[in-house]
């Protein structure tokens, strides 16, 4: 599998499939922290695939992504591997128990998809929702982790 991965000393800002994308996105890198970011998260989504690898360890930046966004992001951050969690539950953790459909937006427009695990959420009713890359994808990766029968 290939990858393309935007970063800057931040942090890692996209992870996008080369066949999802024919076009390259544009590159962010700041320096020399950037260009190890980049390598690290490219052997850390390896090693997940692989089954080797139950977190990542590199930060992300979300620094451009609206403020909503990017609280729904870093609580979906936290749920751990093997785990799924309900967009109600995301929306409870922001305090806003009704803002389940703007939970599922923003988890639509997660950039960093596998580093932030959005696949990992799912309905209240145990059904797996959407998902950006498709439910095919979303099976695969809860199947690989083993949390979602």
């Amino acid at each position: 599998m290939k990858f393309f991965v935007d970063v800057t000393d931040a942090g890692v800002r996209a992870v996008q499939f080369a066949a999802k994308s024919r076009k390259r996105p544009a590159r962010f890198y700041c320096g020399d922290v950037g260009r190890r970011w980049r390598a690290t998260v490219q052997e850390e989504l390896r090693a997940y695939f692989s089954g080797r690898l139950r977190s990542f360890s590199v930060p992300c930046d979300l620094g451009t992504l609206p403020f909503f966004t990017r609280k729904v992001l870093r609580v979906t951050a936290r749920i751990p591997y093997g785990e799924v969690r309900s967009y109600q539950w995301i929306a409870d953790r922001l305090g806003k128990p009704k803002a389940t459909r703007a939970v599922g937006n923003a988890l639509a427009r997660n950039p960093i998809p596998f580093v932030i695990p959005c696949h990992r959420v799912i309905r209240s009713d145990g059904s797996l929702g959407g998902f950006a890359l498709g439910l095919d994808w979303k099976k695969k990766l809860l199947a690989l982790e083993k949390s979602y029968r």
